[in-house]
């Protein structure tokens, strides 16, 4: 008989829908660890919480998040909402995906996403999901013909970025957002509670008391650092002025979260945001353990945690590159609703080979093949 290596108990990696969270367990998984410029082995910023009880929230939503996140065939209607920290697209470009990619993939209830106001009307995220869903017209509009017409609807939730509060309470969650320090008003980081355990996530920061108020002895803490000054300069070719301005000014040098994590004193510190390479990740490292010396991790995507009051397990995900959406919540999507086609131009339709006309079930053929 085959056996299986495991690691406290769990499987020595994670396979996709093969375990059952327990109902006191949490599960986090890295959907994007790296920097704006995006690279193959590092999707822009994203985090998937799973709690016992059902629940599924992802926090921010960068460039190439949504490929890992479709690796893990979770259907989309199972998410309960989406959380953005602040409006770089490392965080928040995947939001075509988000809302079109997850109609297209079986989604049958409003798209639910969170995110903080600005300074002014132009910088908060209702008037950046407000752009986006306009330039994305053609695009939608063309789609609620044959798509469900509920999966283009999107509620938006606007809260205020300088305040200390809960924006999100339900079956049990609570999901708390505070201001983070990072380049102009408006970013945030965030806090989940459930059932006695609890998961932070900075987002965009540079070190901040406002953190470490709001994170103090969280089970699980996600802090943001770049790669070091010096890996700035020599693999990326900045100048030393971009490098610090970049490194320090506008994210946490490695040494500088490591205070943070050495004040928070999490179960599990994680950074992420920096290419975390052979030959990076000893000097990144080494550059934390200068004033933290808990328990740490340097994350990379598909990284899996799973949390409950006894002990954290971290492993890697084992996943497939040719997923399909997952169909088990789609039992109604023949049945909804869906809107009138839009009509092309009469000179375009004299183009089809196979002539077609709408019905009332959709495209049919007019002529044969053949």
């Amino acid at each position: 008989m085959k056996t299986v290596a495991t690691r406290g108990g769990y499987a020595e990696q994670y396979f996709p829908n093969s375990e059952t969270l327990m109902p006191d367990e949490m599960r986090i998984v890295a959907l994007g660890t790296g920097r704006p410029f995006l690279r193959r082995s590092q999707a822009n910023a994203s985090w998937l919480v799973e709690l016992g009880n059902g629940d599924k929230f992802v926090f921010d939503f960068g460039f190439g998040s949504q490929m890992n996140f479709t690796a893990l065939e979770i259907p989309y209607s199972s998410i309960n909402a989406w959380f953005a920290t602040h409006l770089h697209t490392d965080h928040v470009g995947d939001f075509a995906q988000v809302w079109v990619g997850s109609w297209a993939g079986g989604r049958l209830q409003p798209l639910e996403v969170y995110g903080p106001s600005g300074p002014e009307k132009k910088y908060g995220f209702r008037h950046f999901c407000e752009m986006q869903m306009e330039s994305y017209a053609w695009d939608t509009d063309t789609r609620v013909g044959a798509l469900p017409a509920i999966g283009a609807k999107l509620n938006i939730h606007e809260f205020d970025y300088a305040k200390n509060q809960t924006i999100y309470e339900e079956n049990g969650v609570v999901i708390k957002s505070f201001p983070a320090v990072h380049q102009f008003d408006g970013p945030v980081s965030f806090r989940l509670e459930w059932n006695g355990l609890s998961f932070v996530y900075s987002g965009d920061t540079t070190p901040s008391q406002i953190f470490i108020d709001n994170a103090k002895n969280a089970d699980v803490v996600v802090h943001e650092t770049f790669n070091t000054i010096e890996q700035l300069m020599d693999r990326s070719g900045y100048d030393e002025r971009t490098a610090r301005a970049i490194g320090t000014y506008i994210h946490s040098a490695p040494e500088e979260a490591a205070v943070v994590l050495r004040e928070v004193n999490p179960r599990l510190a994680v950074i992420y945001h920096f290419f975390n390479d052979f030959d990076t990740a000893p000097e990144m490292q080494q550059k934390v353990r200068e004033h933290y010396v808990g328990p740490l991790v340097m994350a990379t995507d598909f990284m899996v945690f799973n949390v409950t009051k006894d002990k954290i397990i971290t492993r890697m995900t084992e996943f497939s590159d040719h997923v399909w959406p997952n169909k088990s919540k789609h039992e109604g999507f023949g049945k909804a609703e869906r809107k009138p086609m839009l009509k092309m131009s009469d000179w375009l339709k004299k183009a089809q080979l196979f002539p077609k006309e709408n019905s009332e079930n959709g495209l049919v053929y007019k002529g044969k093949v053949g």
